[in-house]
């Protein structure tokens, strides 16, 4: 609101514009300098004013023009974090293949590379689809041993045309020949259905109870049994439970296994069949 004091001002300086009309040229020379004094200050706080919101103007555009450059800084840098991202997705892809090839040019066996194709959720812990069939390979059949860089998945179980059933090593019905590095302790891996959910493991049974096995040693297959060949990485001793009988009559003990690869993510994998 307008200061009393500028509105009396101006219509004062009003009422002696009318009366200056009709005065002499002396006097209205004498009323001029009267209206200059009376309105200078009035004229200086309109100049004040006007300068007031010529600064808030241009504070306005420039905050306009700050949040216009912060939305084009935004939406570049959600690109540049999009590149970022696809560039790591590509390397790790690529590390991957690097991997496989690596693996499968090393390896001293016939590999067939296949792809997971399936997986039952309500079986998500027993088996796999891949995209391999008798029709892929005339010697893919039952029994034979599916592996990735890291380690073993399981094994063949239902060979069909275009497609096969992997068994995965947590499974109850899978079961491999396996000996522990260090003790050199043998038994046999079988899937153990009383995991935690979201961690899957197995567990080695028929250990000589007197094997000194540690917690962190690496399993191996040993070989025996004619499905997996010997020296292919199964996991590692997570636990070692106490001997339930300790009498003569308990001649084993047990420990439970780790899986080297993460059975959560699997995708591209190799069949063994057979020697190079």
């Amino acid at each position: 609101m307008i200061n009393q004091k500028y509105l009396f001002t101006f219509l004062a300086l009003a009422v002696l514009v009318v009366l200056g009309l009709s005065q002499s040229p002396k006097t209205q020379e004498k009323m001029r300098h009267v209206a200059y004094e009376v309105s200078t200050p009035a004229l200086s706080f309109f100049s004040k004013i006007k300068g007031f919101f010529t600064r808030v103007d241009s504070g306005l555009q420039t905050l306009q023009e700050a949040q216009t450059e912060a939305i084009k800084l935004r939406e570049e840098n959600a690109r540049l974090q999009t590149e970022i991202n696809l560039l790591h997705d590509l390397s790790k892809e690529n590390d991957r293949l690097r991997e496989m090839l690596g693996f499968k040019a090393d390896s001293l066996f016939k590999l067939l590379p296949c792809r997971v194709i399936s997986r039952d959720p309500s079986s998500w812990w027993n088996s796999v689809q891949i995209n391999r069939g008798w029709y892929d390979d005339k010697n893919l059949e039952k029994d034979m041993p599916v592996v990735s860089p890291r380690g073993v998945i399981g094994k063949t179980s239902v060979v069909n045309d275009r497609y096969t059933e992997v068994l995965l090593i947590v499974d109850e019905n899978c079961k491999i020949a396996a000996s522990i590095q260090g003790s050199n302790a043998q038994g046999i891996v079988v899937g153990d259905s009383n995991y935690q959910e979201g961690r899957p493991r197995a567990r080695m049974k028929f250990i000589d109870r007197a094997a000194n096995i540690a917690v962190g040693e690496l399993v191996y297959t040993s070989g025996l049994g004619g499905v997996f060949p010997q020296g292919l990485l199964i996991g590692t001793v997570a636990e070692v439970p106490k001997l339930k009988d300790t009498t003569a009559a308990g001649l084993y003990q047990e420990a439970i296994i780790d899986p080297a690869v993460d059975l959560r993510q699997l995708d591209e994998l190799f069949i063994i069949i057979g020697a190079k």
